[in-house]
Protein backbone atom coordinates (compact mmCIF):
# COMPACT_ATOMS: atom_id res chain seq x y z
CA UNK A 1 0.00 0.00 0.00
CA UNK A 2 1.41 3.38 -0.97
CA UNK A 3 0.59 6.35 1.16
CA UNK A 4 1.47 9.91 0.42
CA UNK A 5 1.84 12.32 3.23
CA UNK A 6 3.01 15.94 3.06
CA UNK A 7 5.83 15.69 0.65
CA UNK A 8 7.36 12.52 1.98
CA UNK A 9 7.41 9.53 -0.20
CA UNK A 10 6.27 6.32 1.42
CA UNK A 11 7.31 3.03 -0.10
CA UNK A 12 5.07 -0.05 -0.25
CA UNK A 13 5.29 -2.34 2.75
CA UNK A 14 5.91 -6.04 2.22
CA UNK A 15 3.53 -7.86 4.54
CA UNK A 16 2.59 -11.49 4.33
CA UNK A 17 -1.04 -12.15 4.96
CA UNK A 18 -1.06 -15.53 6.67
CA UNK A 19 -4.82 -15.63 7.20
CA UNK A 20 -5.31 -17.59 3.97
CA UNK A 21 -2.50 -20.01 4.88
CA UNK A 22 -4.07 -20.68 8.27
CA UNK A 23 -7.49 -21.24 6.68
CA UNK A 24 -6.13 -23.77 4.20
CA UNK A 25 -4.09 -25.54 6.89
CA UNK A 26 -7.07 -25.83 9.23
CA UNK A 27 -9.28 -27.13 6.41
CA UNK A 28 -6.72 -29.81 5.53
CA UNK A 29 -6.38 -30.76 9.19
CA UNK A 30 -10.13 -31.24 9.53
CA UNK A 31 -10.28 -33.29 6.31
CA UNK A 32 -7.47 -35.60 7.49
CA UNK A 33 -9.07 -35.98 10.92
CA UNK A 34 -12.30 -37.12 9.28
CA UNK A 35 -10.74 -39.39 6.66
CA UNK A 36 -8.04 -41.09 8.78
CA UNK A 37 -10.36 -43.33 10.84
CA UNK A 38 -12.03 -44.54 7.63
CA UNK A 39 -8.72 -45.85 6.28
CA UNK A 40 -8.53 -48.64 8.87
CA UNK A 41 -8.85 -52.02 7.23
CA UNK A 42 -9.13 -55.41 8.81
CA UNK A 43 -9.06 -56.32 12.48
CA UNK A 44 -6.53 -55.27 15.09
CA UNK A 45 -4.40 -58.38 15.48
CA UNK A 46 -1.19 -59.08 17.39
CA UNK A 47 0.41 -61.87 15.42
CA UNK A 48 2.29 -64.66 17.20
CA UNK A 49 6.09 -64.36 17.09
CA UNK A 50 8.39 -67.02 15.72
CA UNK A 51 12.14 -67.22 15.08
CA UNK A 52 11.45 -68.77 11.66
CA UNK A 53 8.97 -66.91 9.48
CA UNK A 54 8.21 -67.98 5.94
CA UNK A 55 7.52 -65.28 3.41
CA UNK A 56 3.96 -65.60 2.24
CA UNK A 57 3.34 -64.47 -1.30
CA UNK A 58 -0.14 -63.05 -1.68
CA UNK A 59 -2.06 -63.77 -4.84
CA UNK A 60 -5.06 -61.75 -5.89
CA UNK A 61 -7.16 -64.87 -5.44
CA UNK A 62 -5.94 -65.92 -2.00
CA UNK A 63 -8.43 -66.30 0.83
CA UNK A 64 -7.65 -64.33 3.99
CA UNK A 65 -9.15 -65.44 7.31
CA UNK A 66 -8.61 -63.01 10.20
CA UNK A 67 -9.50 -63.52 13.85
CA UNK A 68 -8.94 -61.01 16.64
CA UNK A 69 -8.60 -61.75 20.38
CA UNK A 70 -12.37 -61.46 20.94
CA UNK A 71 -13.04 -64.18 18.35
CA UNK A 72 -14.38 -61.89 15.62
CA UNK A 73 -13.92 -63.56 12.25
CA UNK A 74 -13.42 -61.94 8.87
CA UNK A 75 -13.03 -63.68 5.54
CA UNK A 76 -11.65 -61.39 2.82
CA UNK A 77 -12.68 -58.34 4.93
CA UNK A 78 -16.29 -59.54 5.41
CA UNK A 79 -17.50 -60.25 8.95
CA UNK A 80 -18.87 -63.75 9.52
CA UNK A 81 -19.64 -66.07 12.43
CA UNK A 82 -17.82 -69.35 13.04
CA UNK A 83 -20.80 -71.47 12.00
CA UNK A 84 -20.74 -69.87 8.52
CA UNK A 85 -16.98 -70.27 8.01
CA UNK A 86 -17.08 -73.65 6.23
CA UNK A 87 -19.77 -72.63 3.72
CA UNK A 88 -18.08 -69.28 3.07
CA UNK A 89 -14.71 -70.95 2.42
CA UNK A 90 -16.37 -73.56 0.16
CA UNK A 91 -18.02 -70.80 -1.88
CA UNK A 92 -14.72 -68.96 -2.26
CA UNK A 93 -12.87 -72.15 -3.22
CA UNK A 94 -15.54 -72.83 -5.86
CA UNK A 95 -15.10 -69.27 -7.14
CA UNK A 96 -11.26 -69.06 -7.05
CA UNK A 97 -10.27 -72.70 -7.43
CA UNK A 98 -7.54 -74.28 -5.32
CA UNK A 99 -5.96 -71.30 -3.59
CA UNK A 100 -4.11 -71.07 -0.28
CA UNK A 101 -5.90 -69.79 2.80
CA UNK A 102 -3.90 -67.27 4.81
CA UNK A 103 -4.80 -67.21 8.50
CA UNK A 104 -4.07 -64.13 10.64
CA UNK A 105 -4.98 -64.87 14.25
CA UNK A 106 -4.27 -62.91 17.41
CA UNK A 107 -1.71 -64.51 19.70
CA UNK A 108 -4.06 -64.13 22.70
CA UNK A 109 -6.77 -66.23 21.03
CA UNK A 110 -7.51 -69.53 22.73
CA UNK A 111 -5.98 -72.64 21.21
CA UNK A 112 -9.32 -74.44 21.16
CA UNK A 113 -11.05 -71.68 19.21
CA UNK A 114 -8.20 -71.52 16.71
CA UNK A 115 -8.29 -75.28 16.17
CA UNK A 116 -12.04 -74.98 15.55
CA UNK A 117 -11.34 -72.35 12.87
CA UNK A 118 -8.65 -74.54 11.28
CA UNK A 119 -10.99 -77.54 11.37
CA UNK A 120 -13.73 -75.59 9.58
CA UNK A 121 -11.22 -74.52 6.92
CA UNK A 122 -10.06 -78.13 6.44
CA UNK A 123 -13.68 -79.31 6.28
CA UNK A 124 -14.24 -76.88 3.42
CA UNK A 125 -11.71 -78.87 1.38
CA UNK A 126 -8.70 -76.56 1.68
CA UNK A 127 -5.35 -78.32 1.51
CA UNK A 128 -3.00 -75.36 2.02
CA UNK A 129 -3.38 -73.25 5.16
CA UNK A 130 -0.68 -70.62 5.68
CA UNK A 131 -0.54 -69.05 9.15
CA UNK A 132 0.94 -65.57 9.28
CA UNK A 133 3.60 -65.00 11.95
CA UNK A 134 5.72 -62.06 13.06
CA UNK A 135 9.51 -62.46 13.30
CA UNK A 136 11.18 -62.24 16.69
CA UNK A 137 13.39 -59.16 16.81
CA UNK A 138 16.75 -59.46 18.55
Amino acid sequence: MIRASRGRRVYPTAEINITNLVDVTMTLLVVFMIVAPMLKQGLIIELPKSPVVETITTDDKAILVECDKEGTLQVNNSLIVLSELETTIKALVDQYGKVPVHVRADRNLSYGFMMGVMGQIRAAGVETIAPELEPIEN
